[in-house]
């Protein structure tokens, strides 16, 4: 069995500054799970009721129930979003500016390791300013990747929201 939290001693250090290393780090020493595992399944659920659900809504104070109180969001155009108080920022300013005409998502990729997993995948996204009803970003096709941390009482929140344009 392998101690992921040996391997990943450390973590929060390396959030502040590697955070590409420790991402590939768990990658690479965790086993794939494949669609149809019960984690896959309960991944994919809790991307979706927890993540994208309230975020397409608009239901901000419900989508940041998901991320941990360190958080860091890295998405397009914009300077990492550090802390859940950078991050709610973050989403009200998205919902007070634009609508989101299009918001899916679909997790193709699972992996868990003890206290550890993610979830990686596509998604598209059509936001239209709600001053001008202009297409700033046009339809943006990308690829995600959150990462979980289990917490003490064994719930999993996001500690890394990451995502990027194909475009």
């Amino acid at each position: 069995m392998i101690d992921i939290e040996r391997i990943l001693g450390g973590w929060r250090a390396l959030m502040r500054g590697r955070t590409v290393l420790a991402i590939s780090a768990l990658f690479a020493i965790s086993p794939a799970v494949g669609e149809a595992s019960p984690d896959a399944q309960f991944f994919a659920q809790q991307v979706r009721e927890r993540y994208v659900e309230p975020f397409r809504e608009g239901d901000v104070d419900q989508w940041m129930k998901a991320f941990s109180a360190d958080a860091i969001a890295l998405h397009n155009y914009r300077d990492a979003d550090r802390g859940r108080d950078a991050i709610r920022a973050f989403g009200e300013m998205v919902h007070s500016a634009f609508l989101l005409a299009q918001y899916d998502v679909e997790v193709t990729d699972v992996r868990v390791n003890g206290p550890w997993a993610y979830t990686a995948g596509v998604y598209t996204s059509r936001l239209v300013s709600k001053r001008d009803g202009s297409e700033p970003f046009g339809l943006q096709r990308g690829k995600f990747v959150l990462l979980w941390e289990r917490d003490g009482a064994g719930e999993w929140l996001i500690t890394l929201d990451m995502g990027n344009s194909s475009e």
